[in-house]
């Protein structure tokens, strides 16, 4: 039986995250920034793919206001990172992902050496990654609680050209 989601809420595990959901991230400057559930981890119960999205604004994000923003950086996320980046630690609402054709992105998997490296579309492992699309791809990596924080702070606060 699922329960129905009522928004705002606090997550403590990734039970009730949809790919889809989003929450405001207050930056330095008073204005917003906003992240999103991109997948969920079928094996750790608190990890989630988080994506920080190409958006800016003085309130907090609507779904209305995503419509057509692209996702700017993806990385692994443990649901403690919602609680500490976001508004009152809450999840806002819910936008699906196909209609603004977002997905999860490829990566190469975080293997020392290129031979042992695999293609990976988020949480899911493909294939035996290619030369060409090691050099492509940024590696997977998990992100700590603020990470998605400070990136939003480098993107539309100094404005930073190094999005790493």
């Amino acid at each position: 039986m699922l329960k129905t989601i009522s928004y705002p809420f606090q997550p403590k595990s990734n039970r009730y995250l949809i790919p889809g959901q989003f929450w405001a991230i207050p930056l330095s400057n008073g204005q917003f920034s906003c992240g999103r559930v991109l997948e969920i981890s079928a094996e750790h119960t608190k990890h989630f793919i988080a994506g920080l999205m190409d958006w800016c604004g003085p309130e907090p994000p609507t779904s209305e206001d995503l419509k057509g923003c692209a996702i700017l950086k993806q990385g692994d996320g443990h649901v403690k990172m919602i609680v500490e980046t976001a508004l009152n630690g809450m999840i806002l609402g819910y936008r699906d992902l196909t209609l603004d054709e977002l997905e999860v992105a490829y990566f190469r998997s975080q293997e020392m050496f290129a031979d042992d490296c695999m293609l990976q579309k988020g949480y899911t492992e493909i294939r035996p990654i290619t030369k060409k699309e090691h050099e492509q791809y940024l590696t997977f990596s998990t992100w700590g609680y603020e990470v998605i924080k400070f990136r939003a702070e480098d993107c539309f606060v100094t404005k930073s050209k190094y999005l790493y």
